[in-house]
């Protein structure tokens, strides 16, 4: 696949407008990328015989970043509600709404044997709001004339996705037949949307460098559908297999790929590394734990590991977009 693709040059950041009312909502996905990673070491620490220290120290972060983030958007969809509504109406910045309704059911999950009553909160805020999400989404896509195959992308799958964390927290707080309508929506989606990914990349045109770390985003569906599905039905069989199998071999294609994600410059889009990422690391120690093989344990250790590298090197690199202010400007 050529990698040669050089969109039409945008002004430079330091000519453009900035300010909050510019905050990108695609920043959200770090929420998302916290979010998983907290669940991971949550999983990971009884396995070294840890106590919960960094886990709960990573909770806490991850909730004040999330507060921060709601607030901005907030203080976005009242101040400058054409802004937020001109994202809304990007191919591509519309799906990381989707970012914000997933946080919340992430952190719904992270707060189960923290908090129940809370966790209860956020996932009675996070579900319905994604539903929302999810249908505001769709219905866009099927009024609009403007989006063509070159527009579809990995992010397009944030918003189904969604569907398929729901049942994660939800089994503990919301009725069966609640969690297997969400878990019905990201399956039977998700089925739809990868050949749809699959032609989009193999008959048309490069998707474009800034967009490329959203492949990883493919790892995500058949991942989180496995932790769903063993929650739902209580049961580790061959259906499970088969999920983890193809998460799997897509983190295989992915590092077959590597070299082309190397030489992308650093983009908010990199944030789309890290929940993709966390949810394979979770799914590696369920299979341990399902099968008692050891190869999936030390497979995990490895994946968080690399988790906790990328999420440390692109706050780095997030924080330095900031003290250059180059994080809130105009996008095109």
């Amino acid at each position: 696949m050529a990698t040669t693709d050089t969109p039409t040059a945008p002004a430079k950041a330091a000519d453009r407008p900035r300010g909050l009312r510019y905050f990108p909502i695609a920043l959200f996905a770090s929420a998302m990328g916290f979010s998983g990673t907290t669940i991971a070491a949550m999983r990971i620490e009884p396995l070294l015989g840890l106590p919960p220290a960094f886990s709960l120290l990573l909770l806490k972060l991850t909730s004040l970043l999330f507060i921060v983030q709601i607030f901005i958007l907030l203080y976005r969809v009242f101040a400058y509600p054409e802004e937020v509504r001109r994202d809304f109406d990007h191919p591509v910045r519309m799906n990381f709404f989707g970012a914000v309704s997933i946080s919340f059911m992430l952190l719904a999950v992270a707060y189960l044997d923290v908090a129940p009553s809370v966790a209860a909160i956020l996932w009675w805020i996070g579900a319905p709001l994604h539903l929302l999400i999810t249908l505001a989404v769709l219905r866009k896509l099927i009024v609009q004339s403007r989006f063509e195959i070159v527009h579809y992308n990995p992010a397009w799958f944030i918003p189904i996705v969604g569907n398929l964390i729901a049942p994660i927290a939800g089994v503990a707080v919301a009725p069966p037949d609640v969690n297997w309508f969400f878990f019905s929506i990201g399956l039977v989606m998700s089925v739809v949307y990868i050949p749809m990914f699959f032609y989009r990349i193999y008959f048309h045109n490069p998707i474009p460098l800034k967009l490329l770390p959203t492949f990883f985003i493919l790892m995500a569906p058949p991942a989180v559908g496995l932790v769903s599905y063993v929650k739902l039905t209580g049961q580790f069989d061959g259906f499970a297999r088969v999920l983890y199998g193809f998460a799997f071999f897509i983190g295989l294609l992915l590092v077959v790929l590597f070299p082309m994600f190397y030489r992308v410059p650093f983009f908010l889009s990199w944030w789309a590394y890290i929940f993709p990422s966390a949810a394979i690391t979770i799914a590696t120690v369920l299979m341990y734990h399902e099968t008692s093989i050891e190869a999936y344990r030390y497979l995990a250790y490895v994946q968080m590991i690399a988790l906790l590298l990328l999420i440390v090197d692109f706050s780095r690199r997030t924080l330095g977009l900031m003290a250059r202010r180059e994080l809130c400007v105009q996008e095109d």
